[in-house]
C-alpha cells in the first residue's frame, strides 16, 4: 500500500518536472553577451596596380557573435567598412575570412547555456538537453565517428547552419561589392545546386564557399583534405578530391584550407591563393610543408568560441598575445 501511495505521489511530481523541462527547452531567450567590434590594425603590402588585392581578416570570434545572424554579420561588416574607408575595397578585391567561421553557427538561436559554455563538450551537452528529440534522431543516424556528440549536434543543426552561412556571407559580399572567401563550415555531404547550398546523407565534411560581388556562390565547393587531429574525430576528408580554380574579377583564385595549402600543389593556372586556417608556425602546424610561391593571403583562425580547434574538454585559450589585424596584399602587375 505504501509503495502504491509513493508511486501515486511520484507521478504528478514527474509530470510537473517534465512540463518544466519542456518549457525550458522551448525558451531560446539569450542573455546579454558582449562582442568586440573595435577596428583592427591594417597591414598593407605592395602598391596598388589596378589588378586587385587580397584582404585577410584575422579576428577573435566570441560566443556573442553567434547569438544571431545580425550579430555575426555586424562583426565582419565592421571590418569591411573599415577597409572600405581606408580605400582598400574595389570590384577586384578578394576578402578571406577565418576557418570554421561557419561551424560556430550551430549555436545560433540556442539557449544562453550553449553560448556561455566554456568548452565544446559542455556546449554539446547543453545542445543535447535543449534539443532532446532532434538530438536523439541525429545520434541514431549519421556516420558514427569518435565524437558522436559533436557529430549529432552538427547534423541536427545542419540545414539551418547552411542557410545562415549562405545568407550572412552572401549578403556581405553583395553589400560591399567584393569576392568573399567565407572561411569554412562543417556540413553533411554538402553540394551546390542551382545556386543554393544543399545537404545529403553522408559524413560531415569541412568546406569553404566563395561568393562573387553580387553575393552569388561560386562553384564548386572547396574541401579540406588534411584534417586536424580533433577534426578527424567528427568529420571526414573526401577521397580523390582535386581543388578547382574559381573565376574572379582579379583572376583565377585557388582556395586551400589549412595545411592543404602547404602539403599539396596549387592547381595549375592559379593567379592567387586564399588560405583560411593558416598555422601560426609552418614547421609546427604543417610539418614538411612548403610555402606557396604565388601571391597569397594566409588567415589564421585565432580564438574560437568553445575551443572548436582544440580539445573539446578544454576551454578556448584566452591569451591576447596574437595580434588581430586586417592584412592587405596588393596584387603585382602581370609580367
Amino acid at each position: 500500500m505504501q509503495t502504491r501511495l509513493k508511486l501515486l505521489l511520484l507521478v504528478p511530481v514527474a509530470l510537473v518536472a517534465l512540463v518544466i523541462y519542456l518549457d525550458w527547452t522551448g525558451d531560446r531567450r539569450s542573455g546579454p553577451l558582449l562582442s568586440d567590434l573595435r577596428t583592427l590594425p591594417i597591414e598593407s603590402l605592395g602598391v596598388a596596380s589596378g589588378r586587385g588585392n587580397l584582404i585577410g581578416i584575422e579576428t577573435r570570434l566570441q560566443p556573442a557573435d553567434y547569438q544571431s545572424r545580425e550579430r555575426l554579420k555586424l562583426k565582419f561588416a565592421t571590418y569591411l567598412a573599415q577597409a572600405r574607408d581606408a580605400g582598400l575595397l574595389t570590384d577586384k578585391t578578394i576578402v578571406v575570412l577565418p576557418e570554421h567561421v561557419g561551424t560556430g553557427l550551430f549555436a545560433l538561436g540556442e539557449k544562453p547555456e550553449v553560448q556561455q559554455a566554456r568548452t565544446l563538450r559542455d556546449a554539446m551537452q547543453w545542445m543535447a538537453l535543449s534539443n532532446p528529440w532532434q538530438y536523439l534522431r541525429a545520434l541514431s543516424g549519421g556516420n558514427p565517428r569518435d565524437d558522436r556528440r559533436t557529430e549529432a549536434v552538427l547534423l541536427l543543426k545542419a540545414e539551418r547552419m547552411a542557410a545562415d552561412y549562405q545568407a550572412i556571407f552572401g549578403e556581405l559580399a553583395r553589400e560591399f561589392g567584393v569576392t568573399l572567401v567565407a572561411g569554412s563550415i562543417v556540413l553533411p555531404e554538402p553540394r551546390l545546386e542551382a545556386g543554393r547550398l544543399r545537404l545529403d546523407d553522408g559524413p560531415l565534411r569541412q568546406v569553404s564557399l566563395t561568393f562573387d560581388p553580387q553575393g552569388r556562390p561560386l562553384a564548386p565547393l572547396q574541401y579540406k583534405q588534411h584534417l586536424g587531429r580533433y577534426e578527424r574525430r567528427y568529420s571526414v576528408a573526401p577521397q580523390n578530391y582535386r581543388p578547382t580554380l574559381l573565376p574572379t574579377p582579379a583572376g583565377a583564385l585557388a582556395v586551400l584550407l589549412g595545411c592543404d595549402a602547404y602539403r599539396q600543389p596549387v592547381p595549375p593556372g592559379a593567379d592567387m591563393l586564399a588560405v583560411p586556417g593558416a598555422p601560426d608556425e609552418l614547421a609546427a602546424g604543417c610539418p614538411d610543408g612548403v610555402r606557396p610561391a604565388l601571391p597569397h593571403v594566409a588567415v589564421r583562425t585565432l580564438g574560437m568560441p568553445w575551443n572548436l580547434l582544440g580539445s573539446p574538454r578544454r576551454p578556448a585559450s584566452t591569451t591576447h598575445s596574437e595580434p588581430v589585424r586586417i592584412t592587405n596584399h596588393w596584387l603585382p602587375e602581370r609580367p
